[in-house]
């Protein structure tokens, strides 16, 4: 055999083999970002249907957040149906309302953060973000100043 011919079948193989890598790792880029926008989307509407539990909501709008916990049976991991179901188990009737209000704002800072982890995952990035850092934020309440991982941002510095 020719040694130009073997230079030439080798050259072959690598491109035709760095080709195919280079497409595998095109689709799996693809398809992880199929899924964080598929994910995104089913958790928004989750996020959105939450708020059936603030006050002044009916029952009949906690429907809605009953059935977007049925549909995370089908795409979202264990750690977030857990904390969904925590913090389903804040919102019952026969709890006190203070209990409802301290313990059900606790619990939906954990599943903000697992569904905040979840979404990272899918596109294998990372958050440092904690339960600890999410705000419940109305209209009527100023956000307190960052104390979680990230500081102040400066923002106290009197800039």
């Amino acid at each position: 055999m020719d040694w130009k011919f073997f230079v030439g079948l080798v050259g072959s193989v690598s491109a035709f083999c760095w080709s195919v890598f280079v497409w595998a790792k095109s689709q799996s880029q693809q398809r992880a970002q199929e899924e964080f926008t598929r994910k995104e989307k089913l958790y928004r509407e989750l996020l959105v249907s939450v708020s059936a539990f603030y006050k002044g909501n009916t029952a009949v709008s906690s429907k809605a957040f009953l059935e977007q916990v049925r549909l995370a049976w089908l795409y979202a991991p264990d750690d977030v149906i857990a904390k969904l179901y925590r913090f389903t188990s804040t919102q019952k009737a026969d709890l006190a309302a203070t209990t409802q209000d301290l313990e059900g704002a606790r619990m939906l800072a954990e599943l903000v953060a697992a569904i905040r982890l979840d979404l990272f995952r899918t596109i294998k990035k990372q958050s440092r973000l904690t339960a600890a850092d999410f705000q419940h934020l109305s209209a009527l309440d100023p956000p307190r100043p960052p104390t979680g991982t990230f500081g102040t941002f400066g923002l106290l510095k009197g800039k």
